[in-house]
C-alpha cells in the first residue's frame, strides 16, 4: 500500500473512531440530564446521534470499499495465475505429444534397412529407403491445439455439428495416418570443393566430408497406400467418419506427419554423411600422419589451394591419389545395407 493510501485509511479509521465517541457521549449526557427536561433531551438526543450517523457514513463506506477492492484484486489475481497455469500446462501436453510422435517416427523408420548403392565420379554412394509410418491417436488429444485447425472451430453451425456428430456417432473418435515415405538421394565427396593449404605442421584439408548431392527420381506407383482418416470406434465397430468439420484436421495432421517423417529422413541421411566423413577423414590420417581437416576456412590466415586446379602438385598428389583410391574402393562395394 501506498504511503498516501496509508495517511488516508488512518484519517477514515479517527473519522470512524471519533463518530462512535460522540455518539457515546451524547447518549451519556442526556441519560444523566435531570427528569425536568428529559423529553426535550430524548429528542436533542436522537437528532445528534442521527447526525452524527449521517457523518460516520462517509468513512464507514470507504471502509466497506477498501476490503471490496482488496478481496476483488485477490480473486483476479489468483484467476489470472490460473490461467496462466492452464496454458501453461496445455502448451507443455501439446509438445510432449509433438515428441512423443516424432519419436515413435523414429522408432518406425529405423527399423527399415537402408540400401546403399556405391559408385564412382563424385558420387560415391546412392541412399534409398522405402516403407510406411503408421500411427493412430485419439481425437481428444488434439481439440485445444490450434496448430490442427480445431479449436478455434467454436462457432455456433460448428459445435450443432459437433453435437450431432456425437449423437450420430458415440464412441471414441481417433484419427488414423498410413504415409508411405521413399526417399532416394545420392551422397558423396564433392572433390571440386575440397582446398588444402600447407603449413609446417603439414597438410591441412577443407571441404573432406560426405554430403547429400542431390534427390534422385522416385517413380510412383499405384499401389501406394497414403491415407489420413477420422474414425469411429464404439461397441458396434468401426467406421470413417465423413463429416466436413474434420477434414481440416485431417489435412493437417497429415501434413505434419509427413513433414516429420522428411525430417527424420533427412536427419537419418546427415548422419549417415558423418559416419561416413569419420572413417574416411580417419582412414587417410592412419596413411598419412601429417594431415589435419577443417571444416570452416573463413578465419583462416592460410593460403589456400583448390584441389581440382592442382591435382598434380607434388605437395598433393599422392594425398589426392589415395583419396580417389578410397572413393574406387567404396564405389566398387556394391549395392548392400549399412546400419550405423
Amino acid at each position: 500500500m501506498k504511503l498516501n493510501d496509508k495517511k488516508e485509511m488512518a484519517g477514515v479509521y479517527f473519522a470512524v473512531s471519533c463518530c462512535m465517541l460522540l455518539i457515546a457521549c451524547n447518549v451519556a449526557v442526556f441519560a444523566l440530564t435531570p427528569r425536568i427536561v428529559a423529553p426535550l433531551a430524548i429528542i436533542l438526543s436522537n437528532a445528534i446521534t442521527l447526525l452524527l450517523m449521517f457523518l460516520s457514513v462517509r468513512p464507514v463506506n470507504k471502509l466497506i470499499q477498501r476490503e471490496f477492492s482488496r478481496s476483488a484484486e485477490e480473486l483476479l489475481r489468483q484467476q489470472k495465475e490460473e490461467e496462466a497455469l492452464t496454458s501453461r500446462v496445455r502448451e507443455l501436453e501439446d509438445r510432449n505429444r509433438e515428441l512423443e510422435s516424432r519419436i515413435d517416427t523414429q522408432s518406425q523408420l529405423a527399423a527399415v534397412p537402408r540400401n546403399l548403392n556405391f559408385t564412382f565420379k563424385v558420387e560415391t554412394m546412392t541412399y534409398d529407403k522405402t516403407g510406411y509410418v503408421v500411427k493412430e491417436e485419439t481425437l481428444d488429444k488434439f481439440m485445444d491445439d490450434p496448430a490442427y485447425k480445431l479449436a478455434d472451430k467454436n462457432g455456433f453451425l460448428d459445435r450443432v455439428s459437433r453435437w450431432l456428430d456425437d449423437s450420430a456417432h458415440p464412441g471414441v473418435k481417433k484419427v488414423l495416418y498410413i504415409g508411405k515415405y521413399d526417399i532416394r538421394a545420392s551422397i558423396g565427396i564433392d572433390f571440386t570443393k575440397i582446398k588444402f593449404a600447407q603449413s609446417s605442421d603439414g597438410i591441412t584439408l577443407f571441404g573432406v566430408k560426405f554430403t547429400k548431392l542431390n534427390d534422385l527420381k522416385i517413380d510412383s506407383s499405384e499401389d501406394d497406400v497414403n491415407h489420413c482418416w477420422l474414425l469411429n470406434e464404439s461397441e458396434l465397430g468401426t467406421s470413417i467418419n465423413q463429416n466436413p468439420l474434420y477434414s481440416e484436421f485431417t489435412e493437417e495432421y497429415a501434413r505434419v506427419r509427413g513433414e516429420e517423417t522428411r525430417q527424420t529422413l533427412e536427419g537419418e541421411v546427415e548422419g549417415l554423411c558423418a559416419h561416413y566423413t569419420e572413417v574416411f577423414r580417419r582412414s587417410l590420417s592412419d596413411r598419412y600422419p601429417g594431415i589435419s581437416f577443417v571444416d570452416h576456412i573463413e578465419d583462416s590466415s592460410a593460403t589456400w589451394y583448390s584441389l581440382k586446379d592442382h591435382i598434380r602438385d607434388e605437395r598433393i598428389y599422392p594425398l589426392a591419389a589415395n583419396m580417389f583410391l578410397m572413393a574406387d574402393v567404396l564405389s566398387g562395394s556394391g549395392s548392400r545395407v549399412v546400419s550405423i
